[in-house]
């Protein structure tokens, strides 16, 4: 039964659909297929609306901007300015500074011609040093003679002669005109001298200036006093030692070496003075 149904079947189909009708409905059904999807994105496109989507935004206006390259460019011609002008007036001013220091230079050379000329006259000088050193000579050759064997021999004679003078005024230590005449007959007469030794003589009235600050140093103890009193008295014993050898060296220099001493004779007898020994050799210099 079943071998026969499926006969039919078959055969009704065979009649009822043929090759072409099938081709027919295959082009249909794909037609079909591609209505509705062009109908989908249609409806797709039409939901969405890009002008209804995307909000319109209103325009807004720009902030104003500085022009900086304008304030630049002014503050560089400003710098530029700034600095030539300084450029020009320190050029003024060393220019100015060197035309004064060329002007002041040919009184300089003016000076130093000056001087020139004052060397130049110096020769004429020359001739009134050769005398001095004559002079110089002269005095010298005393000295000259005496060697080493001999210069003690003259120095320490025992050979003297002794000249005492005690006109002297109390607490002075200048030469009296009568002290000096004899003074200057005793060296100028006194044969081979060789030098001259100078002694100071001092009196109890020589003490002025002791005199004088005695009371003021009467609390101190009395070797304090007496140290006081010997010192003033040696320095004013020194001055007439120095006062006599000046006027020798200055006046009788060629004749003997002078040779002051370092103490002084107190006189009991109240003589204020000097006492002048000088020292001779028999034998030739």
């Amino acid at each position: 039964m079943e071998k026969k149904n499926t006969e039919k079947l078959k055969e009704v189909l065979s009649q009822t659909i043929s090759k072409e009708n099938i081709e027919k409905k295959l082009k249909e059904n794909t037609k079909s297929s591609d209505r509705p999807k062009t109908s989908s994105n249609t409806k797709k496109q039409k939901t969405i609306n890009p002008a209804h989507s995307i909000p319109k935004v209103s325009p807004q206006a720009k902030p104003k901007i500085r022009n900086t390259n304008k304030i630049r460019f002014i503050n560089y011609i400003v710098y530029s300015l700034s600095l030539i002008i300084i450029i020009t007036l320190s050029a003024i001013i060393y220019y100015l500074l060197e035309k004064k220091v060329l002007e002041t230079e040919p009184k300089v050379v003016e000076k130093e011609v000056i001087i020139e000329k004052v060397v130049e006259q110096q020769p004429k000088e020359i001739e009134v040093i050769k005398e001095v050193e004559v002079v110089k000579e002269k005095v010298v050759t005393k000295v000259v003679d005496l060697d080493n064997k001999n210069f003690r021999k003259f120095y320490y004679t025992q050979k003297t002669k002794i000249l005492r003078c005690y006109d002297f005024k109390a607490d002075s230590s200048l030469l009296t005109k009568e002290c000096q005449e004899r003074i200057t007959n005793f060296v100028k007469n006194t044969k081979n001298l060789t030098r001259i030794e100078i002694i100071a003589v001092v009196a109890d009235e020589d003490n002025v200036v002791y005199n004088e600050i005695k009371d003021d140093i009467q609390n101190q103890p009395k070797h304090v006093q007496k140290r006081v009193r010997e010192y003033l008295i040696r320095g004013f014993s020194r001055e007439r030692v120095i006062e006599t050898a000046s006027f020798i060296r200055d006046n009788l220099n060629e004749y003997a070496v002078v040779t002051p001493t370092n103490y002084y004779v107190k006189s009991a007898k109240d003589n204020k003075g000097v006492i002048i020994k000088g020292f001779y050799t028999t034998e030739s210099k």
